[in-house]
């Protein structure tokens, strides 16, 4: 089941793979404990917003992006990505 694709993201049934820009790939199984970050406008910098997680006994960056409405879906696929598992969280 695909619930996310862009140049940068792939959200499946199974998988969150970052294509760029470094190249990583999440089972959803080991996604514990999602939660987002917001980060504030800088001088040099837009506004960011992320979404970070506990995977395998690790802080890991999930996904950043400065687009505000290109968050808002990622984050609503990798929810419904998440409910589909065996072990859904609240997120």
């Amino acid at each position: 089941m695909l619930f996310y694709r862009s140049a940068d993201l792939l959200i499946t049934g199974t998988h969150v793979v970052v294509l760029q820009p470094v190249e990583a790939r999440f089972h959803l199984e080991a996604i514990q404990a999602p939660y987002v970050l917001r980060h504030a406008r800088g001088v040099r910098f837009r506004a960011g917003h992320e979404i970070r997680a506990s995977y395998e006994h690790a802080d890991v960056r999930i996904y950043f992006t400065t687009d505000r409405a290109r968050f808002s879906a990622v984050r609503r696929a990798l929810i419904r990505a998440l409910e589909q598992r065996a072990h859904p969280l609240p997120f």
